[in-house]
């Protein structure tokens, strides 16, 4: 899916990122697989916000790790859909 490439890079990023979480890299690999499996662009990209938002809640995540989770959000939101 073409227009999921930069999230799916910034995903990517997040799971090579040293102090990620565990939990955090589950979720990660989870939004990977779905990317790869494609589907209706729409529901897929509310699917992935609605994870990333779980995951921004989490008081554990490090702040540079939530940071990255708040640009690939900001990059999901401003997709063309």
């Amino acid at each position: 899916m073409a227009g999921f490439d930069k999230i799916a890079s910034g995903l990517r990023m997040l799971l090579e990122e040293q102090g990620t979480p565990r939990n955090v890299r589950e979720k990660v690999q989870g939004m990977l697989k779905a990317i790869s499996a494609g589907g209706d662009t729409q529901l897929l990209a509310d699917k992935l916000l609605m994870e990333l938002e779980d995951l921004q809640s989490d008081v554990n995540i490090p702040s540079y790790v939530r940071t990255q989770i708040w640009s690939i959000s900001g990059m999901l939101e401003s997709m063309d859909r």
